[in-house]
């Protein structure tokens, strides 16, 4: 087996990190690992690791072993790193010191979601790379928000790069990989697994500097992530909410024990002494879109409008992506909300 080869077996067979850890610089001792390692049919290996470089090659994949330049430092300090990184994208984004992760809850609130988006954008205006794992909600609303003022994003996938999930960001993936970076250690037709989400967690908070948790209830994967950055020593930081909301016990309760907490993405980026300075070639437009000229004619400046009276005046369109035009017009003070009802401001 040439180098590579070798990588991309070590990363089938599931071999830990640990086993290897003395061996990284002698690739006899690396290629024994594989050899000792119990059922293994080593013929099947091999046609799996050709089919996975033949398949690397043909979408534009580079594979990123532990010991390549590109493998980024800061996945080193884990006591588990990947031993190989599938990655799809602009791979000199991972040398970005402006890294912060946003996540949450899959199921938002309106204000989770605005939330997210407001400080997705205004961090990437500032230059910062959002790091987030793709999943609904939160991670979704961080990604395409950034993307929409001409930033950078970074989605850690907890499943191979040909698998696209949830089914609804298909699109959402595929420009992420076209403008930003997709990056897995789950090798190509690896479908995700519960196991596989907190692992990917632990991938989100060791490449950023630190992370934003948005909204969290008491069981959320948001939590591990925010678990693993205070292991690596990194800046976990909490916006606030209603105690009366589940969504945001989480948060709440990470302020409670230390936690950052954020009112907008000034106190981020005052904990990092950076200027209030935008880059010049992001842009924030308020032309609205021919989906936010539709939504805004279904209401008024001088009665709130309910959002299942909006609902049912667009029903072409589903609630999530209605949710997300209203977030979206919230924030361009277009129109303002009150306990689920909307007005033209």
């Amino acid at each position: 087996m040439n180098n590579i080869e070798l990588w991309v077996a070590l990363s089938l067979v599931k071999v830990s990190f640990k086993r290897i850890r003395d061996k990284l610089e002698d690739i006899n001792l690396l290629e024994s690992v594989i050899r000792e390692h119990d059922n293994v049919n080593k013929n099947k290996l091999k046609e799996r690791v050709k089919s996975i470089l033949e398949f690397s090659e043909k979408s534009n994949v580079e594979l990123v072993p532990y010991i390549s330049e590109s493998y980024p430092e800061s996945l080193k300090h884990l006591n588990d790193p990947p031993i190989l990184l599938y990655c799809k994208g602009d791979l000199s984004l991972l040398k970005n010191t402006k890294m912060i992760s946003i996540v949450g809850s899959r199921r938002p609130t309106t204000y989770g979601r605005s939330q997210a988006m407001e400080f997705s954008k205004q961090l990437a205006s500032f230059g910062f790379t959002i790091v987030s794992g793709l999943a609904r909600g939160i991670d979704e609303s961080a990604h395409r928000s950034c993307l929409e003022v001409g930033g950078k994003t970074i989605a850690v996938l907890g499943n191979g790069l040909d698998i696209f999930y949830p089914i609804e960001n298909r699109e959402l993936q595929v420009e992420i990989s076209e403008s930003g970076l997709l990056i897995s250690e789950y090798s190509f037709g690896e479908s995700p697994t519960t196991y596989s989400f907190p692992q990917r967690n632990r991938i989100i908070a060791a490449i950023s500097r630190g992370t934003l948790v948005v909204e969290a209830a008491k069981k959320s994967g948001a939590l591990l992530t925010a678990n693993y950055c205070l292991d690596l020593g990194k800046d976990v930081f909490a916006l606030p909410g209603p105690v009366s909301s589940p969504k945001s016990f989480g948060t709440n309760t990470l302020i409670k024990n230390g936690a950052i907490l954020v009112r907008s993405f000034e106190d981020i980026l005052d904990e990092y002494g950076y200027k209030i300075e935008k880059v010049n070639n992001l842009e924030q437009s308020d032309v609205l879109t021919a989906q936010e000229e539709r939504v805004l004619s279904c209401l008024n400046s001088s009665n709130y409008t309910p959002f299942e009276l909006i609902s049912s005046k667009i029903e072409d369109l589903e609630p999530q992506d209605l949710i997300l035009i209203l977030t979206e017009l919230t924030l361009k003070n277009k129109i303002v909300e009150d306990g689920g009802s909307y007005k033209i401001l």
